[in-house]
């Protein structure tokens, strides 16, 4: 009975060996996100508390560090709560709501997001609302099918952008009217509900097979659709209906895919995405090698290894129990249909093994989801947005006056992401103690630093009256809202005014009290330390690092004293 499993075991065509690494190519990023519910912080979980748009800007600078380019999107359901409000709460007043989108819009402009496609939840804010807020944080945003009520497109339909030297085409498509009744998910809007959004929606799959053919027509190497139409099966309804696109980033859906979905359509789409409420952020890797060949999955070898040796051991588990369930005819007649179906697996993950690559030659691909956890630190540019939001909610609060917009935290605001480290991290090692202190033992640097830009980095503040803004005094001084420095305005720019050692090098209390000692200060400065401040939309994006270090190098600072 266990023959053709055995046999089919046996006939191993192919045995599991270390893949050899690919060849680099040009290295492109597309980080996506979608149904992050109007989450600007982490969550509330004591164990293990994940996301925070501090931590997510944090995790997208390392990326673009790392990268040759980077794609950003999002494919909606950003302004308002994903959770329907308890019975009893109070609504969020309208002010409320303004307030935590402009929130979140700054905060992606400052991600630098490349595209942003609404979702139902994007258009409750009524379209008017919606458009102004986008457009006043410079967010761009496409949709093929959406319309105003006098049929006028709400958006741009797409964005066509070159990325080291790729052309990527992004388009995005919405549907209002979930297919799962049980998800939590506003009723499908009935017409009058969509004209008080100001929006009508036309067919998303007419749409999207329009946007195929013209992104292609102006050159796009890579089509990326923003898929918003309901729960999983519609969106994969959609995706299957409209070939040619390479990767669709889903809202809406619910799912964590480690794995890219195959979508069953002619085109061959691979379908993404990164859960929900901001907790995690994907990451797809495209690496170019051999110009317009298509991308195989670096891992796909490594995965069906992983399945053929699982099947394997469950093959042998099975013919260990088969000889003990002779007097069990139920049990014993289930293990050898499993012995049966599990040799037919392994004979068919043995085939496609033989004709996988151990090696990958040309275009591949890597994904991976990333839990946005304790090992993520806040980035300065976005934790001063934040600050300030949540300064401006104790303020409120003080005052009476409703805050916030989540139906899980209907009262006061959650406290400030910088005053409540998560449960289990670590306790910071060293405080910011200022320049000054560095001055005494690194005499050259300090004279060469009194010189640059980041020393007079308040001055510019100052001159625009902005020098106790929460939102921008964090990239303009030392350790403000870092872990062991300061939460208060006036000490930041006051004994660590300007941008000083300290905040390329890290708090340097340590080193001051030890300064032989190995490992209390970082000497080599990564490039996503200057990206947390030098954000996209401040530096429109063109933010060169490898030219702008060279303007904080000099005698005694990376170069040799005189």
């Amino acid at each position: 009975m266990p023959g053709p499993a055995a046999d089919a075991r046996g006939a191993d065509a192919v045995s599991a060996s270390a893949e050899a690494p690919p060849p680099r190519g040009e290295a492109i990023a597309l980080v996506y996100s979608s149904n992050d519910g109007a989450e600007y912080e982490r969550c509330g979980c004591p164990v293990h508390p994940l996301g925070g748009l501090a931590r997510r800007a944090a995790e997208v600078d390392k990326i673009r560090a790392e990268s040759d380019g980077v794609v950003s999107v999002d494919a909606g359901d950003l302004f308002l709560p994903v959770e329907e409000p308890r019975a009893g709460a109070r609504p969020p007043t309208a002010s409320e709501v303004e307030r935590r989108a402009r929130l979140l819009a700054a905060a992606y402009a400052r991600l630098g997001v490349t595209a942003f496609s609404p979702g139902e939840r994007d258009l409750a804010l009524g379209a008017p609302l919606l458009a102004r807020v986008l457009a006043d944080a410079k967010v761009p945003v496409v949709s093929a099918n959406l319309v105003d009520l006098r049929g006028r497109p709400l958006f741009a339909a797409d964005r066509l952008v070159d990325v080291a030297g790729v052309k990527f085409g992004i388009f995005g498509v919405t549907a209002v009217a979930p297919s799962d009744p049980k998800r939590a998910a506003p009723a499908p809007p009935d017409p009058a509900r969509l004209r008080a959004w100001g929006v009508q929606v036309r067919d998303p799959v007419a749409a999207a097979r329009a946007e195929v053919a013209s992104l292609r027509a102006r050159g796009a190497r890579v089509v990326v659709a923003l898929v918003h139409v309901g729960g999983a099966p519609d969106n994969r309804k959609l995706v299957a209906a409209v070939p040619g696109v390479d990767w669709a980033v889903l809202g809406h859906s619910g799912l964590n895919l480690e794995t890219p979905e195959r979508a069953a359509t002619p085109g061959d789409a691979r379908l993404l995405e990164a859960m929900s409420l901001g907790r995690n952020l994907g990451r797809l890797d495209l690496h170019v090698v051999a110009g317009d060949g298509p991308f195989v999955d670096r891992g796909a070898r490594g995965q069906l290894e992983a399945i053929l040796a699982d099947h394997r051991q469950q093959v042998a588990d099975y013919e260990q129990r088969l000889p003990t369930t002779k007097n069990q005819p139920t049990l014993n007649d289930y293990y050898a249909k499993r012995l049966v179906a599990l040799g037919a697996a392994i004979a068919r993950e043995t085939r496609a093994l033989a004709v996988t690559p151990a090696r990958v030659t040309g275009n591949w691909f890597d994904n991976r989801i990333i839990p946005l956890d304790a090992l993520v630190p806040d980035q300065p540019g976005v934790a001063a947005l934040v600050a300030a939001y949540n300064r401006d909610s104790d303020r409120l609060a003080a005052a009476g006056k409703p805050v916030g917009v989540s139906a899980r935290v209907p009262g006061a605001p959650a406290p400030p992401a910088h005053l409540t480290p998560a449960a289990g991290a670590p306790a910071p090692t060293a405080t910011y103690v200022g320049t000054t202190a560095c001055v005494s033992c690194h005499r050259s640097a300090a004279e060469f630093w009194r010189a640059t830009k980041h020393a007079r980095a308040l001055e510019t503040l100052e001159r625009a009256h902005r020098a106790r803004s929460p939102a921008c005094v964090g990239c303009h001084v030392t350790g403000y809202l870092q872990p062991g420095g300061t939460d208060d305005v006036e000490v930041a720019t006051t004994r660590l005014r300007d941008v000083g050692c300290e905040s390329c090098h890290g708090a340097g209390s340590a080193h001051a009290a030890a300064p032989n000692a190995p490992g209390k200060i970082a000497r080599d400065v990564g490039a996503f330390v200057c990206l947390g401040c030098h954000t996209p939309d401040q530096t429109n994006a063109g933010f060169d690092e490898a030219a702008f270090r060279g303007a904080i190098i000099g005698p005694g600072h990376g170069a040799p004293a005189p």
